[in-house]
């Protein structure tokens, strides 16, 4: 017998009897070290380090974590694109208390972080996957924004200009990860995970999506949170927002000191509290309770919302108590959803909901006001759009567009950017790019039978007054999916959060518990018919309980009862 093979067969009789007997030792961590890449799925796998670390408990900026191992790799190491380093980096941590199951924790953004594989539960639980026991992996999409990282190329969207590593950020590094992840597992404990399960929110909810239609078989359960459903077209949609704002600065004639219009301004917090307030007055009572949420966003349009926005409209200078037409014209496009020159809709319409923004007593809920405006005292036009969507859509683009991801650049491309023909531009495909961002990213396919037959199951919550992926692209897909399946609540259900920004936060109750809820339907075949959601510190109402309930049904008040109990209010 070769020595090698003997080796690898000692140390597996090892780990099988460590796990067996509840053993934890530093050796059996560093052993990983040592594994024979024959092992591994992908034989270009490297182990960077592999540490035991004690148990913690919480410290300032610390999170708390059991006794476990951790795993720190890279796969696929190679040089692309003007002689940068690329590789798919994995996390993993192996907790000495394993419960027997996995758990892949998405990214978010354009990814390029390596996570730090403590399993977020999404729905601002104050736990982690690996408190509750599961093995958890996160990685980096296949580029490091440390690495690749170039200022005059997008800054750390130069990845797009890589063949390759666009198609790593679209699916591959998932699915090797996964299976460099399980394998390493069944490595340490001696036996494969029981059960799998993927979480992730915005990007790492479109993570979650893509996993159960391209990889159906490696995930019992998906929680798919705020998911980029159509991330390309929801790019061009935060195109079109920023021109819409940029126009309502024109009319005052506010511009920054590059001379771009102020998009910063073009909404006070005073404003957006107006605009909070107008949705509220035309559908807080809808659901039968008048008490700041708006359970029944269907309803909430802007045929209803239009009067109470009229009803401020400025009759002569701006004043805090008021709203200039160009706010209201330009606001209602936004919300009508992105369109071509010729009526052509981008991009889903948006919901009209109380958490758009504003304060409320000294709480301000700045989910629109960081995503699409940027602080209202800022120098230069600084919104999270401005940076993230202008450098990821020029590079997405194919072939990509440089544009430097400092000064007015980014502004200035979006102001100049051709919405008429970005569609087509973003179908084509070419040899040298292989495929069109669109293609890779773009997960409103509705193919979910080979999920549904092994009986996966896959919760969708997404926040109503989310500003970068609309709630009705969800509600679009979800509907698409169950007349494509013939009906899909046996294994897909989505779960409204009203007033709740992207992913958590406004005024909403966003602490909710859904993984546990998805836990339960797949090992114990409770279908979840409504989960009871909490409100933290900073909104109104601290401590209140709400249920959210599955799409189409809503919370409804059952016209008695505490308004702050979810007990005094059923899903209809």
């Amino acid at each position: 017998m070769r020595p090698a093979r003997h080796f690898a067969i000692f140390l597996a009789a090892f780990w099988w009897s460590a796990a067996a007997t509840g053993q934890t030792s530093p050796e059996k961590c560093a052993a990983l070290l040592k594994v024979d890449v024959h092992q591994l799925p992908n034989q270009t796998t490297v182990i960077d380090s592999a540490v035991r670390n004690t148990a913690r408990a919480a410290a300032r900026n610390a999170p708390a974590w059991p006794e476990h191992c951790e795993v720190i790799g890279n796969i696929n190491a190679r040089t692309g694109f003007n002689s940068q380093r690329f590789a798919i980096r994995f996390h993993l941590r192996l907790p000495a208390q394993w419960n027997g199951k996995f758990f892949f924790e998405g990214g978010g953004g354009s990814n390029g972080n390596l996570g730090n594989a403590l399993g977020n539960l999404q729905g601002s639980q104050k736990n982690n996957a690996i408190d509750l026991g599961y093995a958890v992996v996160s990685q980096d999409a296949g580029h490091d924004n440390n690495v690749n990282n170039d200022p005059n190329l997008n800054g750390t969207s130069v990845y797009n200009f890589d063949p390759q590593a666009r198609i790593d950020h679209g699916y591959n590094s998932y699915d090797q990860v996964t299976q460099a992840g399980k394998a390493l597992i069944a490595i340490y404990y001696g036996r494969a995970p029981q059960r799998s399960y993927f979480a992730g929110c915005s990007e790492g909810g479109r993570e979650a999506v893509m996993m159960a239609l391209k990889y159906p078989a490696y995930f019992d359960g998906i929680l798919a949170c705020a998911p980029g459903i159509r991330i390309p077209r929801a790019a061009l949609a935060q195109v079109w927002n920023f021109q819409r704002l940029a126009e309502v600065a024109k009319a005052e004639g506010i511009y920054d000191r590059d001379q771009v219009p102020f998009v910063n301004k073009a909404f006070s917090d005073e404003d957006l509290g107006l605009v909070s307030r107008a949705v509220l007055d035309a559908c807080d009572a809808l659901d039968g309770a008048t008490d700041g949420i708006v359970s029944n966003f269907v309803e909430c349009n802007g045929a209803a919302v239009r009067p109470k926005l009229e009803a401020l409209a400025c009759k002569g200078a701006k004043r805090s108590s008021c709203l200039m037409p160009a706010q209201i014209s330009g606001l209602e496009r936004i919300m009508g959803g992105a369109k071509t020159s010729a009526g052509e809709a981008i991009y889903a319409e948006w919901a009209w909901d109380a958490g758009i923004g504003g304060k409320s007593g000294d709480n301000y809920f700045q989910g629109w006001r960081s995503w699409a405006l940027g602080g209202f005292d800022g120098k230069t036009v600084s919104s999270i759009d401005t940076g993230l969507v202008a450098d990821s859509t020029a590079a997405g683009l194919t072939p990509p567009q440089a544009i430097r991801s400092y000064g007015p650049d980014g502004a200035k491309f979006l102001l100049d950017f051709n919405l008429d023909t970005a569609l087509e531009r973003s179908r084509v495909t070419s040899q040298a790019y292989q495929v069109a961002v669109s293609a890779l990213m773009d997960m409103s396919g509705t193919e979910l039978g080979a999920f549904r037959s092994r009986g996966g199951k896959l919760i969708v919550a997404h926040g109503v007054s989310d500003p970068i992926f609309s709630i009705k692209d969800s509600i679009a897909w979800v509907e698409a999916v169950d007349k494509a399946q013939n009906g899909a609540t046996s294994f897909l259900r989505l779960f409204p959060v009203p007033g709740m920004n992207h992913c958590a936060g406004g005024p909403a109750t966003d602490q909710f518990d859904a993984f546990g809820a998805l836990v339960d339907w797949v090992e114990k075949g409770t279908a979840p018919e409504r989960i009871v959601a909490s409100a933290g510190n900073g909104t109104p109402w601290p401590g209140r309980t709400r249920p959210l309930c599955v799409y189409p049904k809503m919370a409804k008040y059952k016209g008695s009862g505490s308004l702050e109990d979810a007990a005094s209010f059923v899903c209809r």
